[in-house]
């Protein structure tokens, strides 16, 4: 019976990610935001909720580490793609007005910004000022924060035994965003921006350290069982 139940979580899952992907593709489509996130947040809701029903009805220990660890795999892989529609993908999170701008073109390169702090200088600085929508530094700042989170989640769960202590974690998210913002630039996907990447590992050193705290362990010994 609960191999049926997890097919049909799983095949719902693909088929709601699956349509927001496969229209993210599409040329002169643009899914707007509440569309794109949901195709991802119903099946996140589905998995967490069958994950913690299944640990919560299954009394063998090694059973319940099995049940956790495949569907956190799951959410991961989601949270992966999450990553990818969002960023390189059609949506209304992608910055538009490039299409008469050449890649590696003059313009391309003082579009980008490689000066630590720079733009959040300016976002504040603007507020100070008065000289920039608050809603704009809010959704830019929120944004940037949130996106990479999760990784302070992740990695721990998932990759406790290769990433050991918060210094491998911060050079882990360096590398790692700093890849996509390259690979943002090679593809011209939106702007570049070295503080993209200052405030994504921000974002999942908050969530990392919360993960060590007693209170958020005692959360996950109650909710998934993990124990020390």
């Amino acid at each position: 019976m609960r191999k049926v139940i997890n097919g049909i979580i799983i095949s719902i899952s693909i088929v709601l990610i699956g349509f927001v992907i496969l229209f993210s593709l599409l040329p002169n489509i643009v899914l707007n935001v509440i569309v794109t996130l949901g195709g991802f947040v119903i099946p996140i809701f589905l998995v967490i909720a069958t994950m913690i029903i299944e640990i919560k009805i299954t009394k063998d220990v090694k059973e319940k580490t099995r049940i956790r660890n495949f569907w956190l795999k799951v959410l991961f892989i989601i949270y992966c793609l999450l990553l990818i529609t969002v960023l390189f993908l059609n949506n209304e999170y992608r910055i538009h007005g490039f299409e008469n701008v050449n890649t590696f073109s003059k313009e391309h390169f003082e579009l980008s910004n490689i000066i630590p702090f720079s733009t959040i200088i300016h976002y504040i600085s603007g507020l100070v000022s008065n000289n920039i929508n608050t809603s704009i530094v809010i959704i830019n700042f929120a944004t940037n924060l949130l996106l990479f989170a999760p990784m302070g989640f992740f990695v721990p769960m998932l990759f406790e035994n290769k990433i050991k202590n918060i210094k491998q974690f911060i050079i882990m998210m360096i590398v790692l965003t700093m890849f996509v913002e390259i690979l943002q630039f090679i593809t011209y996907r939106g702007s570049t921006d070295i503080d993209d990447v200052i405030l994504n590992t921000i974002g999942a050193v908050i969530v990392y350290l919360i993960m060590k705290t007693k209170f958020a362990k005692r959360l996950l010994e109650k909710v998934i069982d993990i124990t020390e």
